[in-house]
């Protein structure tokens, strides 16, 4: 009885019980009152359009708080105490992405050089002899581009599927997974090569169906772990280390070939094909990123025209830089006449610039951002539009030198400014659409990795002769191309987010 009387009271707010006719009166007060409210609702006038207009702007104003917010926790929040002060674990994550692109672009460069190795005789001096040993596969011009751009038809299919997988099962992981395979299936590469050359060809393709995930993957984590204001030093600083990787792979190519057992050029496959570790320091180290598990709209992103302007933009860009990859070492022993000890170091010097080039575009980029010196548009259609005019202009350059050492400079300056274009179009997505980044790196990839297979046949078929006359339509190509995708890229690149990128209100 008494603590019926006592919750009684502490619900009443006093000490006291309420009489029956007070209880009357509060239940008639509160009818009034409530009918009260609702004829002041009734009075109350409708909101006018500048109203209406003022509410929607104050919206927007609170959103860009809360994104400004959300970089801060972001800076603030991804912190690995990796030394007594703790360092932000985005610069931990960039420095195993880093790692992530060398090993990949170690298992995709090291046949450019060995081919040049299996297909070409070779003469060198034992014990004061001098001995020619013959080339072990006699493949021609239109096999050999055929064989090179093998690769990017594997690489080619799996980009957006590769981008919903990282979506679903976590971009650090998928990532990891597709270097461990790829690298396996690198030491099949010799066996498969002397089985028949259709074989190396199916491996090639497996190589790039498992690697043709990273570039997805490497976007799908840094829409989780980049803030605006170092979108672009961050993408750039990563995707450098396919540019280091090519500094380590190329002359390492080279002097397996010549010093390698089995014939040499098997040593480039045994040896890149267990440089697999950084899959678990990426896996144990990073951990999973949240899941995402809405469906992307895809009628809006495939009639974006910003959407476009990457998917262009990525396609004139690769399609200089896969020209070089892919065809470089065979330029330098044809037309140059290096060997192969010496063309590996060669091939190798161009991508030392450009390493350096890259993460400084990034960085200049994010300074002209932060300051409000220029808008996110217009950086990224200039640095494209540098990385890309420049670079073709060094190329064709190259074609026209006159001594050997000179076209190796011009090529070093080309492929190096190429590396700034990567401010443009790489980081495109991040901008646009943070949330589908790597959905959106998946589908612009598609287009990039076209040239990776359509360049090395092109080039076959123009080039087949070891004519210089020859070298200078390709490169004459590039330089076009270059122009023409800076020009669409300019019209339709924005630096907005798309406001189909938002995810949807329930």
């Amino acid at each position: 009885m008494d603590s019926k009387l006592e919750g009684s009271q502490e619900e009443n707010g006093t000490g006291n019980v309420p009489e029956k006719g007070e209880e009357n009166v509060a239940i008639q007060t509160n009818e009034d009152e409530g009918i009260d409210n609702l004829k002041n609702n009734e009075e109350q006038p409708v909101e006018t359009n500048s109203e209406l207009a003022t509410s929607k702007n104050t919206e927007l104003a609170e959103e860009q708080e809360d994104a400004t917010r959300r970089d801060s926790k972001l800076a603030e929040s991804s912190r690995l105490s990796l030394s007594s002060h703790g360092i932000p674990k985005r610069y931990a994550l960039l420095f195993l992405v880093f790692l992530g692109f060398v090993n990949i672009y170690g298992l995709r460069v090291n046949l450019n050089v060995a081919l040049v190795a299996m297909v070409n005789n070779h003469t060198y001096t034992r014990g004061g002899v001098t001995v020619q040993e013959p080339a072990e596969f006699h493949w021609n011009s239109k096999t050999q581009g055929i064989v090179l751009g093998s690769f990017f038809y594997g690489y080619w299919a799996l980009q957006v599927p590769g981008a919903w997988i990282a979506m679903k099962l976590g971009g650090t992981r998928v990532f990891g997974y597709g270097v461990l395979l790829s690298a396996l299936l690198t030491l099949l590469t010799p066996v498969a090569a002397r089985y028949h050359v259709g074989a190396l060809i199916g491996v090639r393709v497996l190589e790039g169906l498992f690697l043709g995930v990273t570039y997805p993957c490497n976007h799908a984590i840094w829409s989780k772990w980049s803030p605006v204001s170092e979108r672009s030093t961050l993408v750039t600083a990563a995707i450098a280390g396919a540019a280091v990787g090519n500094i380590v792979a190329l002359p390492l190519t080279g002097l397996l070939c010549r010093y390698g057992f089995d014939g040499g050029w098997p040593t480039v496959f045994y040896f890149f094909g267990t440089m697999k570790k950084e899959r678990n320091y990426i896996e144990g180290s990073i951990g999973d990123e949240k899941i995402e598990n809405d469906c992307p709209p895809w009628g809006k992103i495939l009639t974006s025209p910003p959407v476009w302007g990457i998917n262009i933009g990525h396609f004139g860009a690769c399609w200089g830089y896969y020209t070089l990859f892919t065809e470089m070492p065979t330029f330098l022993k044809d037309i140059l006449h290096f060997d192969i000890k010496h063309m590996g170091f060669l091939a190798a010097c161009p991508y030392m610039l450009k390493s350096v080039l890259g993460p400084l575009g990034g960085l200049s980029a994010d300074f002209l951002i932060k300051y409000k010196i220029m808008t996110i548009r217009n950086v990224r259609a200039l640095y494209y539009a540098i990385g890309c005019i420049i670079a073709g202009i060094f190329i064709v350059a190259t074609s026209y030198a006159t001594q050997r050492y000179l076209c190796v400079v011009f090529l070093v300056l080309g492929v190096g400014f190429s590396g700034i274009n990567a401010t443009g179009y790489a980081v495109n997505h991040l901008d646009i659409a943070p949330r589908y980044a790597g959905l959106l790196m998946g589908l612009s990839n598609t287009f990039g990795s076209m040239p990776g297979f359509l360049s090395p046949m092109l080039t076959g078929y123009i080039a087949h002769s070891k004519d210089p006359e020859e070298w200078k339509i390709v490169f004459w190509i590039t330089l076009i191309i270059y122009v023409v995708s800076s020009s669409i890229y300019a019209i339709l690149v924005s630096g907005d987010k798309q406001p189909w990128a938002d995810k949807k209100k329930t």
